[in-house]
């Protein structure tokens, strides 16, 4: 007995709208009650990404899918495209979703064996004012005519993008007025050199512009005193960043020339996470008072600046060390000169210590013994090794056996 067409409609429509729109047009063979339900189905998904595919079929098959959907409401529509596709046939796609009251876009499109160059999407996608996701890949904004109104956009995805000036990106996100959620991934010579973010009610951001550049240049612009969570992978030379009072997380990888701005800016967080290039100063008079969870990079071994945070820091409980970076930022040092006072941290309220990735060098022996022997409510040290022989091994865990323990109920753990 074909048990699932007993179901009722909304809860076959829902999973249909679990599958790619391909198969969910096969399932109008089974039966005369699956022969048009397909048309029902509220989020379309495409892939075109077989490289023997027929590209005029295809199309062909996009055309006429979207055309005889019949829901009220096209919620979700996803492109992901490997095979080179007209502006044209992309355009109607895009202009016949927004008249059926589109939600949520993603279009993903990189084709390739061509020179790749990136899509144009139609002017009326930039004023429809139904979207609520929106998630765009290898696009370019070059030809987009401001001012355009995303006015219950919430969540917005931006990767690989060409725009006309530094201009573009501030006008498009100034159009975004409820918006909570931006992911940024920059490519090279997208012609910004400024990529200013002024959103007030951002809450989430994801920046990756390790390869945003224009003519060699870059800067990093923000002001979203509403973030909550803030993830920034960065290699432009300079950065401006105004107070984020809500800051719960940070994630920051970047070689700012001056960071002493960005880190003012995370007084309020609890959790950070951190890789910086050498010489990065700390923010003078700055106290961390809600920070309680740190992540450390080790590609730079002076460890001035990890002194600094466990100095500043009166609530961390959890201090990871780990080489994110491979070394690629850092300079390694022979020896390090001990504090002249034990952070207060490390005494009254560190409780768990983990180091990946410890090599054993003399200098980070150094500072895990300044570590143990001063964490005094210290509960569990995890320690994993990066030997490049069993005998290297041995010595670095037998060293590290013996070391002076400042908390009795210590337990030093070996992965």
């Amino acid at each position: 007995m074909d048990t699932i067409s007993f179901l009722p409609d909304d809860f076959l429509l829902q999973i249909l709208s679990l599958l790619p729109t391909k198969d969910v047009l096969t399932t109008s063979v089974l039966s005369k009650r699956w022969r048009y339900l397909w048309k029902l189905v509220h989020k379309l998904d495409y892939t075109h990404c077989d490289g023997n595919a027929d590209d005029g079929r295809f199309v062909r098959f996009v055309d006429r899918s979207l055309l005889l959907s019949t829901a009220p409401v096209l919620e979700s529509l996803q492109f992901n495209i490997r095979r080179k596709c007209s502006d044209v046939d992309i355009g109607f796609w895009i202009i016949t979703a927004v008249e059926r009251g589109l939600r949520e876009l993603s279009f993903n499109y990189w084709a390739r064996n061509t020179t790749n160059e990136p899509s144009k999407l139609p002017q009326s996608l930039f004023t429809c004012g139904t979207l609520v996701v929106l998630k765009l890949n290898n696009v370019s904004l070059v030809d987009v005519t401001f001012p355009v109104c995303f006015q219950l956009l919430k969540t917005l995805h931006l990767s690989c993008l060409i725009y006309l000036d530094d201009e573009t990106p501030k006008n498009l996100l100034s159009s975004c007025k409820i918006l909570q959620e931006l992911v940024v991934h920059r490519v090279k010579n997208d012609n910004v050199t400024v990529y200013s973010i002024m959103v007030p009610s951002l809450q989430k951001l994801v920046f990756d512009g390790r390869f945003g550049t224009h003519d060699g240049i870059s800067e990093f612009v923000m002001n979203a005193p509403s973030m909550k969570f803030l993830e920034i992978n960065d290699w432009s030379n300079e950065c401006m960043v105004e107070k984020m009072p809500e800051l719960v997380a940070a994630n920051l990888e970047a070689i700012y020339w001056n960071t002493d701005n960005i880190l003012r800016s995370f007084t309020s967080l609890k959790r950070l996470s951190l890789c910086l290039g050498e010489e990065s100063p700390f923010p003078t008079g700055e106290i961390f008072h809600q920070l309680v969870d740190l992540e450390f990079c080790t590609c730079d071994t002076e460890w001035d600046l990890l002194m600094y945070f466990l100095k500043h820091s009166p609530k961390l409980r959890a201090l990871r060390l780990n080489d994110r970076s491979g070394g690629i930022f850092g300079a390694r040092i022979d020896h390090w000169d001990e504090p002249s006072s034990v952070p207060e941290s490390l005494m009254s309220s560190l409780e768990t210590f983990e180091w990946t990735t410890y090599r054993g060098w003399e200098v980070e022996k150094e500072l895990a013994t300044f570590i143990l022997k001063h964490a005094r409510r210290l509960k569990t040290a995890t320690i994993s090794p990066k030997p490049t022989s069993l005998e290297e091994k041995h010595r670095m865990l037998t060293e590290l056996a013996l070391l002076s323990r400042g908390s009795t109920t210590c337990q030093l753990v070996f992965v």
